[in-house]
């Protein structure tokens, strides 16, 4: 299986990665060499298109920094016999942003303040490099990157999918006849803000949270990781879905106001590369994010505690929003 990268190694060892997408991801240490390779493994062939999208944005930022190397390819897996694809890359020493969250919240001034800082340049560089890749229509990608399916992230889509989800497939019973009014009632009344970026359109990591993120061990520098969901679309997906997991990680309104000044930073550095946001970046993120949260309430089988968190996301950002 590592044979194609030129691995040939006597023995392997394999210790399982955390991973949130329902794939399997592993550490390969081989023996003797002790050479460290990422092997990831997607489900079966109908997560082609995943692992198609994947493929080839690391052919598209092939030696930039912003993504590891990749080294091999398949859609053919020899030890299962089957049209299962996987993906061999390089091994980054470091840790991701999400385990990383412990010191990037510690309050103390100094040297940890300097780490947020360095943090956040490095990922605002990363993302403006990846949405400098642009495409004529926002929506669904297919396996060789061109938008398959049209999905506008307007103000009135945002208004058709809010009434899909909570009135037309009765997803109102599962919020609350009052929140799913006001959510409503505040799409409705704001969802506007966003024909203000009306017809741009870039790649979006189409998921970016802080377990997509890696920080590198000793260098001023982040890759991002996992982009078989990634999407045609406009920045502020990405900055409102990794403003949400932030806020969702903190403890407590000390580390909510880090996470957002961390944001700040990012955000910064995304314009210092060459990024381009609306003035009004903030609340643009929070109504892009709706997409995403519409969706996850959307999806089958949400548990007790996820709905629980998907309608304190509602209301916070109804809140919030009163003060921006």
């Amino acid at each position: 299986m590592l044979a194609p990268a030129g691995i040939l190694p006597e023995d392997v060892q394999l210790t399982t990665l955390p991973s949130d997408r329902h794939r399997h991801v592993y550490l390969v240490e081989t023996m003797p060499q002790k050479q460290k390779l990422i092997l990831k493994l997607f489900n079966d062939d109908r997560e082609v298109c995943s692992f198609e999208k994947e493929v080839r944005i690391h052919q598209l930022l092939t030696g930039n920094g912003a993504i590891p190397k990749l080294l091999y390819a398949s859609q053919e897996n020899p030890l299962l016999g089957s049209r299962s694809p996987y993906t061999v890359r390089t091994f980054i020493e470091g840790k991701t942003l999400q385990e990383s969250l412990p010191e990037l919240f510690q309050l103390d001034a100094g040297n940890r303040h300097e780490y947020r800082e360095k943090t956040a340049a490095a990922l605002g560089s990363a993302l403006a490099s990846l949405h400098r890749i642009g495409f004529n229509n926002q929506g669904y990608l297919d396996g060789e990157l061109k938008v398959g399916r049209v999905a506008p992230l307007s103000g009135k889509e945002l208004e058709i999918y809010a009434e899909a989800v909570l009135v037309a497939k009765a997803k109102e019973n599962a919020l609350g006849k009052d929140l799913a009014l006001r959510l409503l009632a505040f799409i409705e009344q704001e969802a506007d803000l966003l024909d203000a970026v009306k017809g741009f359109s870039c790649l979006c990591h189409g998921k970016l949270g802080p377990a997509a993120i890696l920080i590198q061990e000793g260098e001023n520098q982040v890759s991002l990781l996992d982009f078989d969901e990634a999407f045609a679309g406009t920045p502020y997906l990405d900055f409102g879905n990794l403003r949400r997991e932030l806020l969702e990680l903190a403890a407590g309104e000390a580390e909510e106001e880090t996470a957002k000044q961390f944001l700040q930073n990012t955000v910064a550095s995304y314009k210092r590369a060459g990024g381009k946001l609306d003035q009004d970046w903030y609340r643009l993120s929070i109504l892009s994010d709706l997409f995403n949260l519409l969706g996850k309430l959307d999806s089958r089988g949400n548990s007790e505690a996820e709905l629980t968190i998907i309608k304190l996301r509602f209301s916070e950002i109804m809140t919030e929003w009163l003060f921006l």
